[in-house]
């Protein structure tokens, strides 16, 4: 919760005008996407202009109360953390106060006040298990009466249903959580939500393998698929520049960058990033988010063979032959190996570059790629020598690693290259991205623009040109008249 204080020009509030404190003693608050002076204002103002316009637009349609306990009218942004926390409890306590039979209003504001609880902690258990009491009642009241069912509220239904069971599954409460993401899965497949569906789906089934006493099978293609349509289907709803979709894409960079397609992965987190600062602002949770997520996605790790441990890699030095490492890095799974380092007591130095063997997902680029890369016999030298020089500047992810012969598989980002084997000593880590070539559709199709516009200007040319040879005798038979 950002306070005045830190600006130089003292700001009042934007809806009773005063400045410093309210009539209770507490102090302006901000804490959306406002920025420089705007955006601070008295809580118990919020909440009263909250209420106010609430009761205006629910005697419009019938609905949009959440969205003055919600969304800042300045920046038409969400509120966030401490301002978050308290709206979303007076929303619940003035929807219970005056809206509570709007079955629709109350499931809402109570899965909105569920949210921004500690579901780890003791602390806010209790209320949590009144919360899960009364949204269950809500659904099974409406379940029971047919006339009451409608797209909407099933699909705040299925939320609901899904806090309950991300709750109880914090508790280890195993059975009932699967009980919660079946009965979200079967209500979001009835309001259309296929994609969310699929990912109760996930949860069920991972579920089942800790019942089992099984450790829970990771598919990681099958995750970013779910993860790509779910931001797809987000930015395709709330467009690319809302919160959810930047939520949901830091979400998606971050399940790249753990099967290893990090390319993909930073430039998705460079794009979010770009937007996240210009429509929320430097200081939004969401930009910081992004910000330490491509951060960390693009330290380059390797493991130095004559230390025997792992350093970030740095630069290269002497054309390559050499390169600059610091660390050790802790030895802690990741991210927190990232995390929590200390740099003070790292160590800086150059080793060589045959020395080091990149960490899988590392970006590298193809180098001096030589026949010998193919031997065999079957394919003729000089086609050998055209096939190895093909892949060179080629850019990708190294997604294996073999010791023994100290051979990497790298997955290509370019379109129409297929994963290839390449030796260790024939890449280079890439610490900087190039900018992004067209994808060879959208190449094919610019190029058969190009080529239509040639020809329609030709075809123009043409015309125009026969016009003037089938004029040119008329007109200059009128000149010598004309002359004579």
């Amino acid at each position: 919760m950002r306070a005045a204080a830190a600006l130089d020009d003292p700001p009042c509030c934007w809806l009773c005008l005063e400045e410093g404190t309210d009539a209770s003693g507490k102090p302006l608050i901000r804490n959306c996407s406002c920025r420089g002076s705007s955006g601070f204002a008295h809580l118990s103002c919020i909440i009263d202009f909250a209420e106010n316009k609430s009761r205006q637009a629910f005697e419009r349609d019938k609905y949009n109360v959440e969205f003055y306990f919600r969304i800042c009218p300045g920046c038409d942004q969400y509120y966030q953390d401490d301002v978050k926390f308290a709206l979303a409890k007076a929303e619940l306590e003035f929807v219970e106060r005056e809206y509570k039979n709007n079955h629709l209003l109350y499931i809402d504001a109570l899965k909105e006040r569920m949210i921004t609880l500690d579901f780890k902690g003791d602390h806010d258990r209790p209320e949590l298990e009144i919360i899960c009491s009364k949204m269950l009642s809500i659904i099974v009241e409406v379940l029971k009466d047919p006339l009451l069912q409608y797209n909407v509220l099933t699909r705040a239904m299925a939320m609901a249903q899904r806090g309950m069971g991300s709750f109880r599954y914090q508790l280890e409460n195993l059975k009932e959580a699967k009980k919660h993401f079946e009965q979200a899965k079967v209500l979001y497949e009835a309001a259309g939500d296929t994609v969310v569906a699929m990912g109760m789906d996930r949860k069920i089934v991972m579920i089942e393998a800790k019942l089992s006493g099984n450790k829970p099978e990771v598919d990681k293609a099958a995750k970013i698929i779910y993860w790509r349509k779910l931001y797809n289907e987000c930015s395709k709803k709330h467009g690319e520049n809302h919160l959810f979709s930047i939520d949901t894409g830091i979400l998606l960079a971050t399940v790249l960058g753990k099967a290893y397609h990090t390319i993909e992965a930073e430039r998705h987190l460079n794009n979010l990033v770009q937007v996240s600062r210009r429509v929320l602002g430097i200081e939004h949770k969401l930009t910081k988010k992004a910000l330490a997520k491509l951060q960390q996605i693009k330290v380059r790790e390797v493991y130095v063979s004559s230390e025997k441990d792992w350093f970030q890699a740095l630069r290269y030095e002497s054309d390559g032959e050499k390169i600059v490492v610091q660390g050790p890095l802790p030895d802690r799974p990741l991210p927190e190996r990232l995390n929590e380092r200390n740099l003070d007591e790292e160590k800086i130095f150059t080793v060589a570059s045959n020395d080091i063997v990149p960490m899988k997902g590392t970006p590298v680029v193809v180098k001096n790629l030589q026949c010998s890369q193919y031997p065999s016999i079957l394919v003729p030298a000089f086609m050998r020598l055209k096939r190895a020089s093909y892949l060179n500047g080629k850019i990708g992810d190294i997604r294996a690693y073999t010791e023994d012969d100290k051979i990497c598989e790298i997955y290509f980002e370019e379109e129409g290259f297929k994963p290839t084997k390449v030796k260790l000593e024939n890449v280079r880590i890439l610490f900087e991205l190039p900018e992004q070539k067209l994808k060879r559709k959208a190449w094919s199709l610019l190029k058969t623009i190009l080529a239509l516009s040639a020809l329609f200007f030709i075809h123009q040319k043409m015309c125009h040109s026969g016009m003037r040879t089938q004029m040119l005798p008329t007109h200059t038979s009128l000149s010598v008249t004309e002359n004579e």
